[in-house]
């Protein structure tokens, strides 16, 4: 189960940089229900998860 981490920011521009990601990906972490907001927090434990998943599969298939 993915990590419950709360953080509280004031535009997609710092959860960008909170999650090390582009404004693209976040959309997309959103759509998909990985990232979820509740109120003014977000809880990015599973978009990390995912995100980290994702550059390592990246570095296994190249």
């Amino acid at each position: 189960m993915a990590e419950h981490e709360e953080v509280v920011v004031g535009d997609s521009q710092e959860l960008g940089t909170v999650l090390g990601c582009s404004d693209d990906v976040l959309d997309d972490l959103k759509n998909s229900g990985v990232l979820a907001s509740h109120g003014e927090a977000w809880n990015v434990g599973p978009a990390r998860e995912y995100l980290r998943d994702a550059a390592w599969a990246d570095e296994v298939w190249f």
